[in-house]
């Protein structure tokens, strides 16, 4: 009982004592009003009483931290456009998720809290700072946090004195790391492993952390971040997709012909899914039968056959033809017009397209291509769409080693007509309309991330939207 009033004096000492930086000159936002701001978007959890106290200072801290600005516990109004279009956090996509769970992001020194399946609240942390330390067993170990997916133990409430010092309300996820307050959370790593956490946070959190609930501790990659949502617009990561909810959907497989189908291209998890074909079929999708449905299609190449299926559910082939020479690539589009796609071959071999209007059937071959033109280089990778918004499809090419576009606006060969950079060497490229204005953009997918990056005009820069979809094996747009 002694050492909890001891520790309870150390805490108000560290409150009324802590020198925070003073507020930055050209900061003009009232203090209650940023309180607010900051509480409505997660990082505030104390009263808007207008002081810039401890609390509204460690605040200040997450969010600087969250979206990679100097770290600092001064609030400056240059970052008020970041905090009013603050979204939500970036955080690795579950196929799975628990609706409550914790989230720590090393890369960031943040924890995010989710809720009912939606974010809540960012938590400024410090974390394992790397450097050694004799342990408890007396072994010479470094001050990792350890990473991976975890569940809370078991908890302690109030003051627990360890080898290491006291910790604060700590909730155990692995061994004797620990989620726990403390009266030192500087802005870098400091611990000798565990997360810390402001005696305020940790407080807070005592009824809202349990026993059981999944913590999952990670360090992020480069080229990913916070939503950040401009006037209501698509937002990277976003959780409101489509503008006018008319856009294209996209859908994944991963290695066992699992497909996983985003509708509205949202942050939410996929619609649906189904198994269809084998392991190492090419996928692409096209409306088979002209209903406006944008149904899969596989090309096998150990048999060199098409099948395809009319509706996107599990079940054998609605159609099957014999496809080209062994090599060649599908795709598909409407490329007359009329409402129906057809199934086109692009032959790496000649970098030459062959398009056919139309659609093979009964186990027989394809018919004689009605355009046949020379586009692009060896090791560009085809992809379809309609970039002018005439209702009629013609074709792309990615340069996977140069991350170059190449858009043709007519089914002939020569130069492109539109020309720009997007992505990074080993993304998949798609197109589809992501914005609903009737213009087929480009996406990449990026495997190794995990991410969907789209683009709703045709120019290089960064991407307008990212989507967390995870790890999966390829991408198809079903555009239509």
């Amino acid at each position: 009982m002694k050492r909890l009033a001891s520790l309870a004096l150390v805490f108000a000492l560290v409150t009324s004592l802590v020198t925070f930086a003073p507020p930055e000159a050209e900061a003009a936002t009232s203090v209650a009003t940023l309180q607010s701001k900051l509480k409505a978007r997660g990082f505030y959890r104390g009263p808007i009483d207008g002081a810039m106290g401890g609390q509204t200072q460690q605040a200040v801290m997450a969010f600087r931290k969250e979206i990679g600005a100097t770290r600092t516990y001064s609030w400056s109004d240059s970052l008020l456009d970041e905090l009013n279009n603050y979204a939500r956090p970036w955080v690795p996509y579950r196929l799975n998720p628990a609706p409550n769970r914790v989230e720590i992001n090393l890369t960031r020194q943040v924890m995010y809290l989710f809720i009912g399946g939606t974010y809540a609240q960012v938590f400024p942390i410090s974390s394992g700072n790397g450097e050694p330390y004799t342990n408890s067993f007396g072994s010479f170990v470094n001050a990792n946090t350890p990473t991976g997916n975890f569940t809370i133990q078991r908890h302690v409430k109030g003051e627990k004195i360890s080898y290491l010092g006291s910790l604060w309300n700590p909730w155990y996820f692995t061994g004797g790391y620990a989620i726990h307050g403390s009266s030192s959370v500087p802005a870098f790593p400091a611990s000798h492993g565990c997360v810390r956490l402001t005696m305020w946070d940790s407080n807070w959190l005592e009824s809202r952390l349990h026993v059981g609930m999944p913590v999952h501790v990670w360090r992020e990659p480069s080229g990913v971040g916070p939503t950040l949502s401009p006037g209501g617009a698509l937002g990277v990561g976003g959780s409101t997709g489509c503008l006018n909810g008319d856009c294209d959907r996209v859908a994944f497989n991963d290695r066992s012909g699992r497909f996983y189908f985003w509708d509205q291209i949202t942050h939410n998890p996929a619609i649906m899914s189904m198994f269809y074909g084998v392991p190492n079929d090419h996928p692409f999708s096209g409306d088979w039968d002209g209903n406006g449905e944008e149904t899969l299609g596989l090309y096998r190449r150990s048999d060199g056959y098409v099948y395809l299926r009319n509706t996107n559910t599990q079940g054998i082939a609605d159609i099957t033809f014999f496809f080209g020479n062994p090599g060649d690539i599908p795709i598909a589009g409407d490329f007359d017009g009329d409402g129906v796609d057809t199934v086109s071959i692009y032959r790496p071999s000649e970098q030459r397209f062959y398009i056919i209007n139309q659609l093979g059937a009964n186990g027989g071959g394809l018919g004689a291509a009605e355009f046949s033109f020379v586009f692009g280089d060896r090791g560009d990778v085809p992809f379809v769409g309609d970039f002018d918004g005439d209702g009629t499809d013609s074709v792309g090419l990615h340069r996977p080693s140069t991350g170059q576009v190449y858009l043709k606006n007519s089914l002939t060969g020569g130069f492109a007509d539109i020309q720009f950079t997007f992505g990074n060497p080993g993304d998949k490229m798609v197109a589809g309309d992501w914005d609903g204005d009737g213009v087929d953009t480009v996406a990449v997918y990026r495997p190794r991330w995990g991410v969907l990056f789209i683009k709703n005009s045709h120019a290089g820069g960064g991407a307008n939207g990212a989507f967390d979809v995870g790890y999966l094996e390829s991408v198809v747009s079903l555009s239509g």
